[in-house]
């Protein structure tokens, strides 16, 4: 239960942090964006791992935050190749902390 409360905890923190100044590189709507996204993607990667090909705990969990991280990354590279924003490792911080919720989203709820 107290995993539920810490993810319940850390959601609001993020959408929190979403009102305050974009002009932060720490802070704004993107930065939720990239947090949820990864979390989201992480939980259902994993689901889809375990539960529908069958693979075991270790390998879903591996494959969820193999394909997570990878899907950030090339996320970023776009970004620099195309030239909107260019690399933020912020956003890469948010990527990771949202694969960490992913994680304790599945410890708890699955």
């Amino acid at each position: 239960m107290n995993g539920k409360f810490l993810v319940l905890g850390i959601l609001l923190l993020v959408v929190l942090t979403s009102s305050l100044n974009a002009s932060s590189p720490w802070f704004g709507k993107d930065k939720v964006m990239h947090f949820i996204a990864s979390a989201y993607i992480t939980y259902w990667t994993y689901g889809v791992s375990y539960d529908a090909i069958g693979e075991s705990n270790q390998s879903s969990l591996m494959f969820s935050v193999s394909l997570t991280t990878i899907a950030g990354l090339s996320k970023e590279y776009s970004d620099k190749k195309i030239g909107t924003t260019g690399f933020s490792w912020y956003d890469m911080a948010y990527n990771g902390a949202g694969i960490i919720a992913g994680l304790i989203l599945i410890n708890n709820l699955r």
